[in-house]
């Protein structure tokens, strides 16, 4: 990171992690972020923002972390995008909806159900 990355501004509003990529990702936060900067969803009255790789709805903006009082997680996850260019979080949705399985089913799994 050089000297003007650490000048660098984020919008908040914009930076949204998923929480559910986090889960499927083994908790790596390059493909849980993600930058959205057009409007959300109305979804019984409340503004969404789901996730472009999974459709999920369990996000958070930046803003939420910060007025939730999440700093040390937000320190941490604004570190990671300003060494990043911003084209690595604008993920395009997927267009055949597909969404990524909720887990893996091992051989001991499948055995117990037969």
């Amino acid at each position: 990171m050089g000297l003007l990355g650490a000048f660098k501004k984020i919008d908040r509003r914009h930076w949204f992690i998923c929480h559910h990529c986090l889960m499927l990702s083994n908790h790596d936060p390059l493909k849980s972020l993600f930058f959205h900067d057009g409007p959300g969803q109305d979804f019984l009255g409340r503004v969404m923002y789901p996730c472009p790789r999974c459709s999920s709805t369990n996000t958070r903006s930046f803003e939420q972390l910060k007025t939730e009082g999440s700093d040390q997680a937000l320190i941490g996850l604004e570190r990671i995008v300003r060494r990043h260019p911003r084209s690595v979080f604008e993920v395009r949705p997927t267009d055949k909806g597909e969404k990524p399985p909720d887990r893996v089913v091992q051989s001991s799994d499948a055995a117990h159900r037969e």
